[in-house]
């Protein structure tokens, strides 16, 4: 008898790719589990015409949430999808394959490649690209970390890839969609970086700035993406040089 797997999500206005997202795992799912922060669009309706149980639950954090909703999983196995990602049929086939013959031997996580877009582009350079992450796990051998932005489910288990392309990520429609993507995750790291309190000084904005800007246009080839890649590089050095500035912002408050 094969091993039961839960795909689950995080949403708040899951936006226009969430039902092709449901419909790439679907048939790989034993249960779909959708963790709902508010949506006032058609999130929980595309949701539940997918037979997905919805959970309501206010914000209380990316990290917090998304811990939340693998508690609320009904089985060890869980995968972890956003609204704006799709799972490549290939993927779909070596995970159905995979837990057809039980529970993986040894094995406590997989990370996926995957492959982002923008403006119906695929991003092949810059900071977008050789992108894998930890998304199906045995939830009894880990949990996510306390970061703020950019949680990552942490295991002490033996990990391996998933071969080739696992996911499509449709992350942002437009630049302004970019811009305050990057304004967010620019506070929410600066309050993480005053929380532990980090060493700072007044040129750190700048220098890490222009550090960003340099490893993703230059270092790792940004620029052969266009237009597309230098709005990636641009507005990644615009939020490490906001990261620190609020910072730095935060610091000087506690101080008066």
């Amino acid at each position: 008898m094969g091993a039961c797997l839960s795909v689950v999500y995080i949403t708040k206005n899951a936006g226009q790719h969430f039902g092709r997202s449901l419909a790439s795992v679907a048939h790989i799912a034993d249960e779909l589990l959708v963790v709902d922060s508010g949506s006032q669009d058609n999130t929980l309706m595309v949701a539940r015409s997918a037979g997905a149980r919805i959970i309501e639950r206010s914000w209380p954090g990316f990290a917090a949430q998304r811990q939340f909703a693998v508690a609320a999983a009904e089985n060890p196995w869980v995968l972890m999808m956003d609204a704006d990602e799709i799972l490549t049929e290939t993927a779909a086939k070596t995970i159905r394959n995979t837990f057809l013959i039980g529970e993986p031997a040894g094995v406590a996580g997989y990370l996926l490649e995957r492959r982002s877009f923008f403006h119906g582009k695929e991003i092949c350079y810059g900071d977008w690209s050789h992108d894998r992450v930890l998304r199906l796990f045995d939830r009894r051998c880990g949990a996510y970390g306390e970061n703020l932005v950019h949680e990552a489910w942490e295991t002490h288990g033996t990990v391996k890839p998933i071969p080739g392309c696992a996911l499509h990520h449709y992350s942002y429609a437009n630049y302004g969609e970019l811009l305050n993507k990057m304004r967010l995750y620019a506070t929410l790291n600066a309050q993480q970086v005053h929380q532990r309190g980090k060493v700072l000084r007044g040129y750190m904005p700048m220098t890490h700035a222009l550090a960003a800007f340099w490893r993703g246009y230059f270092w790792r080839l940004g620029f052969l993406d266009g237009v597309e890649g230098a709005a990636i590089a641009w507005t990644t050095a615009l939020g490490a040089f906001m990261k620190y500035a609020i910072a730095l912002e935060l610091r000087d408050c506690d101080r008066q």
